[in-house]
């Protein structure tokens, strides 16, 4: 993969801000071994979105289908077992950054917990609509 990250840094030129590992192999312990490889990519400019499928990536999970992000502020690509979030959004990207720091310090094994947290964090979604809804103060 490692490999595959250069060649993308490489071809965005002054596009490419910034690419950090995220998901459960990075926020949980121990890392799962059987689920995808995720990244999270800053670029400057939402045209270079498209130079992913030159890479062999398929975009995948269009953003309104996510609970609570309408402004789509990042498009998921695909290939294999390697999963890309993009995002042109320094907001967005601090932001999933931020919930993935939380979900590493919690150890969140639970996926449906792990969608609460960045449900809450990218998108302030409210308790009662989050994944893993759980009643508070009943």
């Amino acid at each position: 993969m490692t490999i595959i990250l250069d060649e993308l840094r490489k071809h965005f030129g002054s596009e490419f801000i910034a690419i950090v590992p995220v998901g459960s192999r990075i926020t949980c312990d121990p890392a799962p071994t059987n689920t995808d490889e995720d990244h999270l990519l800053l670029l400057r400019d939402n045209a270079a979105f498209s130079l992913m499928a030159e890479f062999g990536f398929k975009q995948e999970g269009l953003p309104h289908f996510y609970t609570g992000n309408d402004n789509g502020g990042f498009r998921s690509w695909r290939r294999g077992d390697v999963n890309i979030i993009t995002t042109q959004e320094r907001s967005f990207f601090d932001k999933f950054l931020t919930a993935t720091a939380l979900a590493k310090r919690f150890n969140l094994l639970e996926k449906s917990d792990r969608i609460s947290l960045f449900q809450a964090v990218l998108y302030g979604v409210r308790h009662e609509n989050l994944a893993s809804y759980c009643p508070v103060g009943e």
